[in-house]
């Protein structure tokens, strides 16, 4: 199967003709929100069907196809680290984030093989057996506010006891751990988090040319956004085309009027 070509319809780049995934990459990179001190640079990184659910069957892989696969892990390929809600790490069985491709092209630039991988929890409710504590290949850092209620190999997972694991103290502590970029894969409830503590800079949505159907709310985010329900603006920034499957680049206006 060859790989898969983009082509960009509109946005702060100019429309031309099909690029492979690295010109996709090349732009969002490129086309990066305003920089806020203190913090590295965050992108929120989802997948919806057309009719807007975030998952099938409470997994959001079914979602995907090429094209997705391709943008997704060139996006994380790029990334210092990885920001990652414990539900989704244990609905998804986390590991190792790369193929041996992409670590080995990290590893040529100077880069750890694999980009850091990070999750929140305030009451430490990751499963003892999620892959990701177990993978040598994978360092981790989980913030929590409560030490662990069984053992870690403290060897390639970091535990951060904060007084308040919020959003903003675990992207700091990651900036200080020389991260410029963070990607985070959700789930709806981190996505919020971020969005509602106004430090979530950009959205990169993947629409899956798919109808799920179901009675499972329809929402990539879940969870009030602000204390008045004020919907936040955003500014599209590019439109990607790649298939039967668009890439939607926004960067959120925080502070900003609609």
């Amino acid at each position: 199967m060859s790989d898969p070509l983009f082509r960009n319809l509109e946005g702060a780049g100019d429309p031309g003709g099909a690029v492979p995934v690295a010109g996709l990459l090349d732009a969002i990179v490129a086309d990066a929100a305003p920089p806020v001190a203190g913090r590295p640079r965050t992108i929120g990184v989802m997948v919806a069907s057309v009719d807007g659910h975030v998952a099938v069957n409470g997994r959001s892989g079914a979602l995907g196809g090429p094209e997705d696969r391709a943008v997704f892990r060139g996006l994380r390929s790029r990334a210092d680290a990885l920001l990652v809600g414990t539900g989704t790490l244990n609905a998804e069985r986390y590991s190792t984030t790369l193929d041996a491709p992409h670590r080995q092209e990290r590893e040529a630039a100077g880069l750890p093989p694999e980009p850091l991988l990070a999750t929140i929890t305030r009451s430490f409710a990751l499963d003892e057996d999620v892959p990701l504590l177990h993978e040598p290949l994978t360092h981790a850092v989980v913030y929590t506010e409560t030490e662990p209620p069984y053992g870690v190999d403290d060897g390639h997972v970091d535990v951060v006891v904060l007084p308040s694991a919020t959003p903003e103290a675990a992207l700091r502590d990651l900036a200080g751990r020389g991260a410029r970029q963070v990607n985070c894969e959700g789930g709806p409830s981190l996505l919020a988090a971020l969005a509602r503590d106004g430090v979530l800079d950009e959205l990169l949505v993947t629409v899956s040319p798919l109808l799920v159907g179901g009675d499972d709310a329809l929402t990539m985010l879940r969870g009030e956004l602000g204390r008045d329900g004020t919907p936040l603006p955003m500014a599209l920034r590019g439109v990607w085309r790649g298939g039967d499957v668009l890439f939607l680049h926004y960067h959120l206006k925080n502070g900003s009027p609609a």
